[in-house]
């Protein structure tokens, strides 16, 4: 192996270095806030699609050392494969957030039904969801909210914006229904309480599908892993019966 080989991969490390740990912040940054648009398009995306494929590729590099140009093909193939696969994980990090907010949603709506119910106005509710929520993504969204409304910023704005960040489609649902009840002069609690029982109906639904999803995947389990095992355990007392018997 040319001793220029190690010498590029050091190279191509740390060019790449920097602006993936970027991307990769700025992938956490969003997770972290609750704003799914940013994964539609991360910043650095490339150079962290470069850096998965990379990290991917130095280990099957370092374990074929010994091929010679042997290790570089199949190093490149890695990496290639590395870099292929990162919007995969992209997605279901994406997927997993999403999630996670929907199950946060039934909790914040009812929150803020509750304080306006109680006749607090509406900026007064989401500053009282931004403090007594559970703490996650969708509590910080709506802390960055009340910033957004405490700097002067008109609460539709903002809920448009808090809207467009987070991409939801039940959020964005529940903050076109507000709009609209506040246009009409309907109860902005009403129609809160309405669109947090639609949350948690879908947060139920959701569990129950997970419940009837679970005897499936283990009888899966115990017919590829269990079974098999139970085989092997099996298979050798058999076999010293068996020699005894023909013998």
């Amino acid at each position: 192996m040319p001793e220029l080989l190690p010498l590029l991969l050091v190279l191509v490390g740390g060019a790449l270095t920097v602006p993936g740990f970027r991307g990769l912040l700025d992938i956490g940054e969003a997770l972290q806030r609750g704003e799914l648009h940013r994964l539609s398009a991360p910043r650095h995306w490339v150079a962290t699609r470069a850096l998965f494929g990379f990290v991917a590729a130095v280990p099957v590099f370092l374990t074929t050392a010994s091929l010679g140009f042997g290790a570089l093909g199949a190093s490149l193939a890695t990496g290639a494969l590395g870099f292929a696969v990162a919007p995969l994980f992209l997605a279901s990090l994406g997927r997993r957030a999403e999630q996670s907010l929907l199950d946060e949603l039934a909790v914040h709506l009812d929150l803020i039904a509750l304080a306006v119910e109680a006749g607090s106005s509406l900026t007064s509710a989401i500053n009282a969801c931004a403090e007594r929520a559970p703490d996650g993504p969708l509590r910080r969204a709506w802390a960055r909210a009340v910033r957004d409304i405490h700097a002067g910023a008109e609460v539709q704005d903002v809920l448009r914006e808090l809207e467009q960040r987070v991409a939801l489609r039940p959020l964005s649902l529940a903050v076109l229904a507000l709009r609209s009840a506040e246009r009409a002069g309907v109860d902005a609690g009403a129609v809160l309480r309405e669109r947090a029982r639609q949350a948690a109906a879908a947060r139920f639904a959701r569990a129950e599908r997970l419940a009837r999803a679970a005897p499936l995947k283990l009888w899966a389990t115990l017919m590829l892993c269990i079974a098999p095992c139970t085989l092997l355990v099996l298979a050798f007392p058999v076999a010293q019966l068996l020699a005894l018997v023909f013998d």
